[in-house]
């Protein structure tokens, strides 16, 4: 059996939002990798490793919508949901409702009916005894048949949500073969240390309807992708 996870994922909807755009969101084309790891970790997610994305098939056609939602205008702090926490029945949520304060209407261009292949293998941070790459990957493919995940997988943003379930044999990607120019591929975290979070970006290229998105083919630095590897939400 081999040590990486495929995974066919689909919606509605779906916005991989370009950083460059500052107030409306402007989905890419394809999803992103961290995108993928998102929807990875919220099927399967332990501290002992990290999702490595592989490659992203695309399946249907590359559509897009134009919509316009409700967001706020506000970020929620940390200091507010511990306020929350301490007091609950004194908070007051901030709704983007019509209405609301802090409600603002802005354009979205997403993505329209899209599906995708996911390829990735866990990477161990301690590869001892019993803990191998194996474990994680029976574990995936038992909770990907069974439809269970730690929280709803969502394309891009929390209002669009995933559909998840194995590949479905026999179905080919799109067929087309395009640069996609630069792509965000992950944000390095510091984590106890400190300093900014960076963002990683690297040359997107859809080859017959296949993102290639080893770390060792399209990051060049050995040292960022040493990094890329080694953030993970424990660290």
């Amino acid at each position: 059996m081999s040590n990486s996870v495929r995974v066919r994922v689909s919606g509605e909807f779906a916005c991989f939002s370009r950083p460059e755009c500052k107030v409306e969101r402007v989905s890419y084309e394809v999803m992103t990798p961290s995108a993928a790891r998102g929807v990875l970790d919220a099927i399967l997610w332990k501290p002992e490793f990290r999702w490595n994305i592989r490659r992203i098939k695309v399946l249907k056609p590359i559509r897009f919508i134009a919509l316009k939602r409700n967001e706020i205008q506000s970020k929620v702090v940390p200091s507010a949901v511990q306020a929350w926490a301490r007091h609950p029945a004194d908070y007051e949520p901030q709704a983007a409702g019509a209405g609301s304060s802090e409600a603002t209407p802005r354009n979205t261009l997403a993505l329209r009916d899209g599906a995708w292949i996911i390829e990735a293998e866990p990477l161990l941070f301690d590869a001892t005894g019993d803990n191998t790459p194996m474990k994680y990957v029976s574990m995936f493919q038992r909770r990907v048949e069974k439809g269970q995940c730690f929280t709803q997988p969502s394309l891009g943003c929390r209002e669009f949500p995933a559909r998840f379930e194995p590949p479905i044999e026999g179905e080919e990607a799109i067929g087309e073969t395009r640069d996609l120019g630069m792509m965000l591929y992950d944000i390095i975290f510091p984590g106890l240390r400190k300093g900014p979070h960076r963002p990683v970006f690297f040359p997107a290229r859809l080859e017959s309807g296949v993102l290639d998105t080893r770390v060792e083919q399209v990051l060049a630095e050995e040292g960022v992708r040493k990094e890329v590897l080694a953030c993970s939400y424990r660290r």
